[in-house]
C-alpha cells in the first residue's frame, strides 16, 4: 500500500530478503541489533524513525527531539538520552546505506 516513490524502512535484523518492489525507496537497517547496543530493544522503533528522516526533508532529528522534549511526561524523560541516540543511530545507518 505505500505509494510509488514513498519509502520503506526494513528491520533487517528480522527480514532477510528483497522487497519485489522496485518503484520505492527501501533502507534495509539492522533496528534491533542497534537498539540492543544501545541498551533496551524496546528502542528500535527509534531506530527506524531515525532511518526513515533519511528521506523526510520536512521533519529533522531536532524536530523529533523538541517534540519529545516537549510532550514526554516528567517521569520517563530520563529515557530521553537513549531514545536520542537511537534516532541518531537510526539516520547514520540509512545514510551510510543509501550511499
Amino acid at each position: 500500500m505505500l505509494a510509488t516513490g514513498g519509502t520503506l524502512i526494513v528491520n533487517q535484523s528480522m527480514v532477510d530478503r528483497d522487497p519485489k518492489r522496485d518503484d520505492i525507496n527501501v533502507f534495509f537497517v539492522p533496528c534491533n541489533e542497534i537498539a540492543e547496543e544501545i541498551g533496551d530493544k524496546k528502542l528500535l522503533n527509534m531506530v527506524a524513525i531515525g532511518a526513515l528522516l533519511t528521506a523526510s526533508h520536512e521533519i529533522s532529528i531536532q524536530d523529533i527531539e523538541k517534540a519529545l522534549e516537549e510532550h514526554l511526561p516528567a517521569r520517563p524523560k530520563h529515557l530521553l538520552p537513549k531514545n536520542f541516540e537511537a534516532l541518531k543511530r537510526g539516520f547514520e545507518t540509512a545514510q551510510r546505506v543509501a550511499a
